[in-house]
């Protein structure tokens, strides 16, 4: 061939190589099940980059090195609850988890940090839904004066910018804040308005800043953003987001749009107030959330010949303790055969609740309801743009980590990005990043809930690279490799 090839091998955990007849069976197949490995993948939430100052600091640099070393091409920059009412004009936002307080923000200035000093590496950002965003700083709640005058904060989830008042304990709301001081009616011709700003007056290089998600967490708008007192119903958050993304994508054709930005296992389903009128002809259920989403939006897709979805965008925050449900997370996305100890929210899949209903296999489910409402061919993908995965063990971190980007890679997965980050995942995302190549190949593994192969081959075929993850406590395994189609 005029070349030699190479064969790499990493392992998570402790291998051996033995005896077949004693070993795990590893096929690896350089020929079989080849997919475009998304370098989305190799990302996280933005940290330690301000977007206050113009300045890059040292912290911020040394930041910054670390993760080009490392090997992140994404970095999800909206900041979660604090995207939903971003006021792009006057450069702030509420902070809900904070009395709705207003603070100075500007994603211009990390996103010319990102052009200036991230190259390979792209960001997300977000547009509003809500129909509001700040609109003065003046009306904030004085937590720092509260905080020397009582000795502690006063609960910071209540909503006390705008004149709100609070018990001397700082623990009971006396009277909610006007939020009308400090916020402004924010239609989707505004939000929206972001796109020509940066690209015709900022001049930016929009190619870096393709993926906008549709706001943050919407279906508990009336948890975290309760000042706005919306009206949370399936109905409404389809209408918003079917407004913004028609506006959004008249304003920039190539943009890629990621919702519903679900917030967690609970609310992917939980979403309830449906109407009758809406269900399909000889139907009377209601509707898991992420299906009725999926079915509304392809409805309207079809009917205006609009794009609406390019990246079905999910949140979800694990709470199991235990080693082994820990090294199985990565199995809720697509295994339809694994019982999943925290299945909750999905046993009401079917519009009621079903407790005999314990596999999740999220991604699959959406998967199907894309291809049922959408049809064949639909061209959307998948992500999570937020996560915690991290144990008090760097090991088990990087062997929780490896099996998701794994997972990912082995289903066409496009975006992940973890909301915290731990010691083990740098060292994991430098070795998929860095010693991985851009195409997938097929493994299969005879015990697959034991050890796992993640395989990856070069444009070329030249060079293939084989990731093993051991998700034993304590054993080394044996495994007995098998290479097909690859002259090593």
């Amino acid at each position: 061939m005029g070349y030699s090839n190479f064969f790499t091998v990493a392992a998570f955990g402790t291998l051996f190589a033995a005896s077949p007849t004693l070993a795990i069976d590893i096929a690896v197949d350089a020929n079989a099940g080849i997919k475009k490995i998304s370098p989305y993948l190799y990302g996280r939430n933005i940290d330690k980059i301000s977007d206050g100052d113009a300045e890059v600091t040292e912290e911020e640099s040394a930041f910054i090195n670390q993760m080009l070393e490392a090997g992140i091409h994404m970095l999800r920059a909206n900041n979660g609850n604090n995207a939903t009412r971003y006021n792009w004009r006057h450069k702030m936002t509420v902070h809900p988890d904070w009395y709705n307080n207003v603070y100075s923000h500007d994603w211009a200035i990390t996103a010319q940090k990102v052009l200036d000093k991230m190259p390979g590496v792209d960001a997300m950002y977000a547009f509003q839904l809500t129909g509001y965003a700040a609109s003065s700083t003046d009306y904030n709640f004085p937590d720092w004066n509260w905080k020397q005058e009582h000795g502690t904060y006063a609960t910071q989830t209540f909503d006390l910018a705008g004149g709100g008042e609070v018990s001397e304990d700082g623990k009971t709301l006396i009277k909610a804040g006007d939020p009308s001081l400090y916020n402004m009616e924010w239609p989707a011709d505004s939000t929206v308005a972001i796109i020509p700003h940066w690209k015709d007056e900022l001049k930016f290089d929009m190619s870096r800043f393709k993926y906008w998600s549709m706001d943050n967490e919407m279906e508990i708008w009336r948890g975290t953003h309760s000042d706005l007192d919306l009206p949370v119903t399936g109905d409404f958050l389809v209408e918003r987001y079917i407004d913004v993304a028609k506006k959004a994508r008249a304003a920039w054709g190539d943009i890629k749009l990621t919702g519903p930005v679900a917030a967690n296992e609970w609310q992917w389903c939980s979403v309830s107030s449906y109407n009758k009128e809406d269900r399909p002809k000889g139907e009377d259920r209601n509707y898991c959330w992420l299906e009725y989403f999926i079915m509304k939006v392809a409805e309207e897709q079809k009917k205006s010949g609009v794009r609406l979805l390019d990246v079905f965008d999910i949140h979800w925050y694990p709470t199991e303790k235990d080693y082994e449900s820990r090294v199985n997370w990565h199995r809720v996305l697509f295994d339809t055969t694994y019982n999943y100890p925290g299945a909750n929210g999905i046993k009401m899949v079917g519009g009621n609740w079903d407790n005999k209903i314990t596999k999740e296999y999220i991604f699959a489910r959406i998967n199907q309801w894309l291809e049922k409402y959408f049809g064949k061919d639909h061209g959307i993908t998948l992500g999570i743009t937020e996560t915690s995965i991290i144990d008090n063990d760097p090991m088990v971190t990087a062997l929780i980590y490896a099996s998701f980007l794994g997972t990912m890679q082995d289903n066409g997965v496009e975006i992940f990005t973890p909301w915290t980050w731990g010691d083990g995942m740098y060292e994991t995302v430098h070795l998929f990043s860095r010693y991985g190549h851009p195409n997938r190949v097929q493994s299969t593994s005879s015990n697959d809930s034991l050890v796992s192969a993640y395989s990856s081959i070069s444009n070329k075929g030249d060079s293939l690279t084989v990731i093993f993850v051991n998700r034993a406590e304590k054993d080394a395994q044996d495994i007995d490799l098998n290479l097909a189609n690859f002259a090593s």
